[in-house]
């Protein structure tokens, strides 16, 4: 566990109840937090320790001091059409974030831990079939699966936020059938819904059609698209 000094866990309590009345749908589960990350040409070693979902708002929204801060450890499914769209979720109104925009994905939990080590396609796998009911494992619904970028804490983000490619066998106009089916799904079982809505952009044309939307917007999520667009590196 993060050890935090006393009065900072006072401020970080206050902030949260006030964080509770705004959005009472709010939870203060445990949360992965990055807490030493290393790099070098073949390999990357992240290390983890355990606090709260409040101790992670509180540094995403107030700001906290390096050797208190929060960087949680984040997964990503960018996912492809056969037809070469791009599917971007567009956040519930009931989550931290409503309406914003981004891809597949969510914080690592316990679940992903097996003997103290962090298990990244057991994430990957549970939060792509919780938000949009896509089984990475099924070879009828998925072409390609496979790690591919890294997004590092800056300005904008917390997070270390890892994201696997996924081309699937689907095209756009079977995807969004295919979501309808799950969200009428998640509705009549009284489930949540992450995402209220799914977006779908063509992949040539993906940040002038990101920038149409007026959403909010995570802050990786147009640099992404584009360098995965043209291939780039960065």
């Amino acid at each position: 566990m993060i050890k935090l000094p006393i009065d900072l866990k006072e401020q970080i309590s206050i902030f949260w109840e006030q964080s509770k009345k705004d959005n009472p749908s709010l939870f203060n589960g445990e949360l992965i937090c990055v807490s030493e990350y290393k790099e070098t040409n073949k390999l990357i070693e992240i290390t983890c320790k355990r606090t709260s979902y409040a101790h992670h708002l509180y540094d995403e929204r107030v700001g906290l001091p390096k050797e208190y801060g929060c960087h949680n450890l984040v997964v990503g499914c960018l996912l492809e059409t056969s037809d070469n769209y791009y599917v971007i979720g567009e956040m519930a109104s009931n989550t931290s974030v409503p309406n914003c925009l981004q891809i597949p994905g969510g914080n690592v939990d316990n679940t992903d831990i097996k003997e103290e080590r962090v298990d990244i396609l057991n994430a990957l796998k549970r939060e792509s079939r919780e938000e949009v009911n896509i089984d990475l494992q099924d070879k009828s619904l998925v072409e390609s699966s496979a790690i591919k970028y890294i997004s590092l804490p800056n300005e904008n983000s917390n997070a270390y936020l890892i994201i696997t490619k996924v081309k699937l066998k689907m095209t756009k106009n079977e995807m969004i059938e295919s979501y309808k089916e799950y969200l009428k799904y998640l509705k009549d079982n009284n489930l949540e819904i992450e995402f209220a809505n799914l977006h779908f952009i063509n992949k040539k044309k993906a940040k002038d059609e990101l920038n149409k939307l007026k959403n909010p917007k995570r802050s990786y999520l147009e640099e992404l698209l584009e360098i995965d667009g043209n291939n780039k590196k960065r």
